[in-house]
C-alpha cells in the first residue's frame, strides 16, 4: 500500500518504540531546528506508523526532534508521512540509516560555512548574508568571530568544554589577553564572563587610546576566582590527595581555617593556585603585547 501524508494532531503522536538518538534540547542543533520552525514553520513530514501498542496512536519512526521543537512550540498538528505495514525491525533499520547520514553541524563547521560564503562573493556584507540563511546579522559576526579562536580552543567550543555564549566573547578579546581567560571561559556562567570580558576590553582600549599599553600589561597582579571543574573537586573530595598540602602553605590553625582555605582552592585563590595564576601571567607579560 501506498504512503499517506496528512496533518496529524499532536496528541495523537507517541514516541517510538526505542529511541536511537535521544533529543539533546540544550544542543546546538535543536535550538536551531525550534527557531527556525518558529520562524518560517516545518519544512518537512516527519515519518510515522500506526502503533501496535497504543491503538489509535501513531509511532514516531523518523523526525524525534522535529516533533519535539512542534511540542515546545505548543503547535497542535504535525505533517506526517503514515508508513503502512512496517515491522520494528524496519523501523530500527530505518532510524540507523538516518541517524548515520545526520550529524550535529558544530560551531565550527557553521563558521567556515560562512568564511567559504564570503570568499565565494568577494564585498557580501554581513547583512546581505543573514538574509539568505534566515538568520539574524548579530548571529552571523559571532559565528564568523569563532575563526578568531586558535584550533584547540575551536575544537573546545565544539566539544562543548567551552559554551557558545562565553566563546563568542572570548573571541572579541585582543589575541594577547585570551589566554587570560580560557580557565575562566570554561567555568564561569555566561553573565558573570560577559561582564569580566567587557572590562578587559574597555581597559584595552582605553590603554591603546592613551598610548599605555606597556603600562596596561605591567599593572599589579590581580588573581581571578574561578571554579574549579565538578570532576577536580569530586576527585579530591574521594582522594584528599591536595588537602593536606593546601591547609599546611596556608598554615592553617583552625577548623575554620580550614574550611577558608577549602572554599579559596575551590575558587582558585588558594596560595598554591594565585601562584601559579602569577608565574603564567608574568611569563605573558614579558612576551609584551606582540600580536595584539
Amino acid at each position: 500500500m501506498d504512503d499517506q501524508f496528512k496533518n496529524i494532531p499532536i496528541e495523537l503522536v507517541v514516541d517510538p518504540w526505542i529511541l536511537l538518538r535521544p533529543v539533546a534540547k540544550g544542543s546546538i542543533e535543536y535550538l536551531e531546528m525550534k527557531t527556525s520552525i518558529e520562524e518560517i514553520g516545518l519544512l518537512s513530514a516527519i515519518v510515522v506508523r500506526l502503533s501496535s501498542r497504543k491503538p489509535g496512536k501513531y509511532e514516531v519512526i523518523d523526525g524525534m526532534y522535529r516533533i519535539s521543537c512542534m511540542r515546545d512550540l505548543y503547535k497542535t498538528e504535525i505533517p506526517c508521512i503514515i508508513k503502512e505495514g512496517i515491522t520494528d525491525d524496519q523501523v530500527l533499520a530505518i532510524q540507523i540509516q538516518a541517524n548515520a547520514i545526520r550529524k550535529e553541524t558544530t560551531p565550527s563547521q557553521y563558521a567556515k560555512q560562512l568564511k567559504r560564503i564570503q570568499k565565494a562573493k568577494p564585498g557580501i556584507t554581513i547583512r546581505q548574508i543573514a538574509s539568505m540563511i534566515n538568520k539574524e546579522p548579530y548571529w552571523i559576526k559571532n559565528q564568523l568571530g569563532l575563526l578568531r579562536l586558535n584550533k584547540e580552543l575551536r575544537l573546545a567550543v565544539d566539544r562543548g568544554e567551552i559554551c557558545l555564549g562565553n566563546a563568542y566573547m572570548l573571541s572579541k578579546l585582543p589575541s594577547v589577553l585570551r589566554e587570560d581567560f580560557i580557565d575562566p571561559a570554561k567555568l564561569m556562567p555566561n553573565k558573570e564572563f560577559h561582564a569580566l570580558v567587557a572590562a578587559a576590553i574597555k581597559n584595552f582600549k582605553e590603554a591603546v587610546k592613551d598610548g599605555k599599553m606597556e603600562a596596561f600589561f605591567e599593572t599589579e597582579f590581580k588573581p581571578q576566582a574561578y571554579l574549579r571543574s565538578l570532576k577536580d573537586i569530586q576527585e579530591e573530595l574521594n582522594s584528599h590527595s591536595v588537602a593536606g598540602l593546601v591547609m599546611t602553605t596556608a598554615n592553617c590553625k583552625t577548623v575554620l581555617d580550614g574550611w577558608i582555605e577549602a572554599l579559596k582552592w575551590a575558587l582558585h585563590i588558594d596560595t598554591r593556585s594565585v601562584d601559579e595564576q602569577e608565574h603564567k601571567a608574568r611569563q605573558r607579560s614579558r612576551k609584551k603585547w606582540k600580536g595584539a
